[in-house]
C-alpha cells in the first residue's frame, strides 16, 4: 500500500509544479468546482478510497488509499471530475 501512496504523492507533486488549478468562489456548486481531468491527473473516490490516474488512453486503476491516508491527500489530487463527453447509457440516451 505504501508504494501506491508514494507513487500518488510523487505524481501529485510533479503535477503541482506544472499545473495551476483555478480557484472557485465560495458557495459554488460541486459540479462547478470540479475540473475536467488532464492526462496524468490523479483522482481519488472519497467514498471507496479507490485511486485512478488519467492516462492518454483513459482512466487506470492505481490502488486503494487507506482511510487514514485519505485525510492527508495533497491538494492536487482530484476528488471530483467532470465528464469530458456525455456518457452513453444502455437505452441509447446520452447523459451528462
Amino acid at each position: 500500500m505504501k508504494p501506491v501512496l508514494r507513487t500518488l504523492v510523487a505524481a501529485a507533486i510533479v503535477m503541482a509544479s506544472t499545473t495551476v488549478f483555478a480557484q472557485t468562489a465560495p458557495g459554488a456548486s460541486p459540479q462547478a468546482a470540479a475540473a475536467p481531468a488532464k492526462n496524468f491527473d490523479i483522482f481519488v473516490d472519497k467514498p471507496t478510497g479507490f485511486a485512478f490516474v488519467k492516462l492518454p488512453g483513459g482512466w487506470k486503476f492505481a490502488g486503494k488509499v487507506s482511510p487514514s491516508d485519505m485525510r492527508h491527500l495533497p491538494s492536487t489530487v482530484l476528488t471530483s471530475v467532470v465528464a469530458e463527453e456525455p456518457v452513453q447509457m444502455a437505452d441509447d440516451q446520452p447523459r451528462k
